[in-house]
């Protein structure tokens, strides 16, 4: 991926997101803060129902106090608009929980 195309990529996702590369291969990222294991755990079960409706699925770490997202379309080994979808349906999702 060259920087003019990262730089688009960038400037699509929302706020917080992080392009990270594993294998050379882009994926989204984001920490979600949590006051406590069960919020975080809710919020990872409200992320499968999203992941299964959409049949798109991400890499999901629950910790104590955060729940961190990676999300890539491993098919195509780069982001699509799968991967900006459902992190824009995972910041929705966060939101309505604060």
């Amino acid at each position: 991926m060259n920087p003019s195309e990262l730089e688009r990529i960038k400037e699509r996702i929302p706020s917080g997101w992080e392009v990270d590369f594993r294998e050379n291969i882009p994926f989204l990222k984001k920490t979600f803060p949590f006051t406590s294991y069960r919020s975080g755990f809710e919020f990872v079960s409200a992320l499968a129902a999203i992941a299964e409706e959409m049949d798109h699925h991400p890499d999901l770490t629950l910790r104590y106090d955060c729940v961190t997202v990676e999300i890539t379309t491993h098919s195509k080994k780069t982001l699509t608009d799968l991967d900006f979808s459902f992190a824009e349906k995972t910041e929705e999702e966060f939101t309505n929980r604060i």
